[in-house]
């Protein structure tokens, strides 16, 4: 198996003569007659060297990243269809899993997202099966700002937050697909090592109907090192940090999905993504 492959990533175009007074903003409804869907762009750069994961030995410590193993013996896709089944079954699994690979003491999760990928993405055809269904997210990005963070620690631990704030804890996302190997629009993640934070993150405002949440979006740099797992299986899950109560979003990890082209698998890819604090 090759250790890299070479791929296009999706970046946000740089725009030296976008308006600075106008926050950055992408609406994630439909948006009223003549009003901008989002104000800024995002462009593929092709000819990026996405390298394998499973060979680059990246220390979590250092890196943010790390492949753990979950028993997914008695998973099956269509289990995940059932939410009960996931707060029931699954997540309590990878409770065991990610507190055993990180070597922490709890994890709290506080969401959860399935997504199906649609036969006509990244376009989208009214009346298909799944036509509502979250699809992978193609541009790179980071989930939160640390003023995103802020407002979420109070929002889910409320009188419980200074007890909270007086544990090392760390917010991570932990990622893998519903059955493997995974060779439809896989996950790439970028070391952060290799992310100038100054020059290359882009702050914006995801909007929805009820709720505004603020994300990084990425700018492309040449020195910027990629990364994903070649065949990913069912029973093996990403582990990828998003905030060090130590570290800040130092080892802030952006990430995507992109094709693999000629070497993709033509079954759309379904997956499921978890959010969660993990404490030491």
């Amino acid at each position: 198996m090759s250790d890299s492959t070479i791929a296009t990533i999706r970046y946000v175009r740089r725009d030296n003569e976008r308006d600075t007074n106008e926050k950055p903003y992408i609406l994630h409804y439909a948006a009223p007659k003549d009003f901008p869907q989002n104000n800024f762009e995002i462009e593929p750069v092709p000819g990026i060297k996405v390298h394998n994961l499973r060979t680059a030995d990246l220390a979590y410590e250092e890196h943010g990243i790390k492949i753990a193993s979950i028993d997914s013996s008695q998973m099956k896709p269509a289990d995940f269809d059932d939410d009960d089944w996931i707060e029931r079954v699954y997540l309590p699994e990878l409770h065991k899993c990610v507190c055993k690979a990180l070597g922490a003491q709890d994890l709290t999760i506080f969401d959860w997202m399935l997504r199906k990928r649609a036969p006509s993405f990244p376009k989208r055809q009214d009346g298909e099966e799944n036509e509502d269904a979250h699809q992978p997210s193609l541009s790179a990005h980071i989930d939160y700002t640390t003023g995103e963070l802020d407002s979420r620690v109070d929002r889910y631990f409320g009188d419980e937050k200074d007890a909270m704030l007086s544990r090392r804890y760390q917010v991570i996302n932990i990622w893998k697909p519903l059955e493997g190997p995974c060779r439809d629009f896989p996950m790439a993640y970028l070391d952060p090592k290799s992310v100038d934070r100054e020059k290359d993150l882009f702050a914006v405002d995801e909007v929805f109907p009820t709720v505004a949440n603020e994300v990084y979006q990425v700018y492309h740099n040449q020195n910027h090192r990629w990364f994903y797992v070649p065949d990913q299986l069912a029973s093996e899950v990403v582990i990828f940090n998003a905030f060090d109560s130590e570290k800040g979003q130092s080892l802030a990890v952006p990430h995507c999905s992109f094709d693999l082209g000629d070497a993709g698998s033509g079954i759309p890819r379904q997956s499921i993504e978890v959010r969660a604090f993990v404490f030491y």
